[in-house]
């Protein structure tokens, strides 16, 4: 009898380890987070998926296998594995935020998870779960007494609507406009750039002959020596940017000798006298007219310059027949 249980013994101590080390079976979960849903309002659905850890494994793919519910996001936690050797319990698990617009009152839902195997895959199907459609429409209690079908309330008044932009007729309208002004700007943009140098020029004129007169008229003999250094200053810097020669830099004998005019020179010399001399006399006011009728010649010479090659390139636009013509004669 000793050696009965002995040998009883031995065998459980045997038998035992074999068994710990069968492999478990793989166990998948798919259920709804809530058993009621509204339409067009998130619900959450959770699927988890039990299974030796040398598996690997593929989680539904929300493009198809969701439908007819639409997949907003997708939260995947990591993959927790249990245990050592073939007893290797791996748990993966993602919870989808799910929208319905479907409007039947009992929903259902089951996803597949694939097991990656040498030549293809292996789905394997959750549980089916229910899901039931939360209304907020009043429900309807029919009379039986009456066998009258119901009909569907009308509404004749027309519901404004939001006035909505219409960006594509903008977008063409501004393309059209930006061809157009890229079509105009490469026939007449030399043109273009001569009368706005023309407007530029008239512009700097005139802005010259207000600060220069208010210069002239506060000319006295307290302020002769500062007055007319500011309007010498002045006159050489309009005369210089007009006609691109170094006016500011030269002195008084240059100048004269540069403009080669007897009246530029007297009134050179006059303001001279004003500035390093302080005098002032009846000659100090008609110098500086003078030097103002000589910026103004200069300045009618530049543009009747400036005008001639616009006129030019306008003939050469308008006749481009009598051009050539004339070219071969």
């Amino acid at each position: 009898m000793k050696l009965f249980r002995c040998k009883l013994l031995a065998f459980w101590l045997l038998t035992i380890p074999s068994w710990a080390q069968q492999p478990v079976k793989s166990t998948i979960d798919g259920h709804f987070l809530t058993d009621s849903v509204e339409i067009g309002r998130p619900f959450l659905y959770s699927l988890m998926y039990r299974h030796p850890s040398q598996v690997d494994v593929l989680f539904p793919d929300t493009a198809t296998n969701f439908l007819p519910y639409r997949v907003q996001k997708i939260d995947v936690y990591a993959t927790q594995t249990t245990g050592n050797g073939i007893t290797a319990i791996s748990r993966d698990s993602a919870v989808y935020t799910l929208v319905s617009f479907e409007t039947d009152s009992m929903q259902l839902l089951r996803v597949p998870i694939r097991i990656i195997n040498d030549v293809d895959c292996t789905a394997l199907w959750s549980q089916t779960d229910t899901v039931f459609l939360r209304s907020k429409l009043p429900s309807v209690q029919l009379d039986s007494t009456h066998d009258e079908p119901l009909t569907l309330a009308t509404e004749t008044e027309l519901a404004p609507l939001q006035q909505q932009f219409n960006y594509t007729a903008l977008a063409k309208g501004l393309l059209l406009v930006s061809a157009l002004a890229a079509l105009l700007y490469g026939l007449f943009g030399r043109i273009i750039r001569r009368q706005w140098r023309l407007y530029q020029l008239n512009r700097r004129h005139i802005r010259f002959l207000r600060n220069y007169n208010q210069l002239s008229q506060r000319l006295n003999s307290f302020t002769a020596s500062e007055t007319a250094n500011q309007a010498v200053v002045l006159w050489k810097t309009y005369l210089e940017r007009l006609d691109r020669q170094p006016y500011v830099a030269l002195t008084t004998p240059e100048l004269a000798e540069r403009i080669n005019d007897q009246r530029v020179t007297d009134a050179l010399r006059e303001t001279d006298r004003m500035i390093y001399g302080g005098t002032f006399s009846p000659q100090s006011q008609p110098a500086l007219w003078t030097l103002r009728d000589v910026a103004t010649q200069i300045y009618h010479r530049s543009r009747t310059r400036l005008q001639g090659s616009v006129n030019q390139l306008t003939d050469s636009i308008q006749q481009p027949d009598s051009a050539e013509t004339s070219s071969f004669s």
